[in-house]
């Protein structure tokens, strides 16, 4: 079982035979834009994470913009969809701003 709970088999290799999950997989991985791998590939795949775990464990229908999710705030949603950016350019640049976002949101909602 995955860390989310349930199991998710991994369905593709890259080029280096790497075994990848395509429904978390960024779309420079998966070939759909020609942009190279980054700290942002990361950064996206962290998304998905927590884009299906605050959507009930669903993956979204589409994946160019992530549909949003009625269940949590306004703001969640604009830092998982800006984490889950089709184009790594308007991702999050690093992990620590990432972070750096959900804590100013949680401290500014619920302390």
């Amino acid at each position: 079982m995955g860390i989310l709970g349930f199991h998710v088999k991994p369905s593709l290799h890259n080029e280096g035979g790497l075994l990848m999950t395509e429904l978390f997989s960024e779309p420079e991985q998966l070939k759909k834009i020609a942009e190279p791998l980054s700290n942002r590939s990361d950064i996206y795949s962290l998304g998905m994470t927590l884009y299906v775990l605050a959507n009930d464990k669903k993956f979204p229908d589409q994946r160019d913009v992530l549909p949003e999710i009625e269940e949590i705030s306004v703001e969640l949603n604009a830092i998982l969809r800006k984490a889950c950016s089709y184009y790594p350019g308007n991702r999050y640049q690093s992990a620590a701003e990432l972070r750096k976002e959900l804590l100013k949101l949680m401290i500014t909602k619920y302390c």
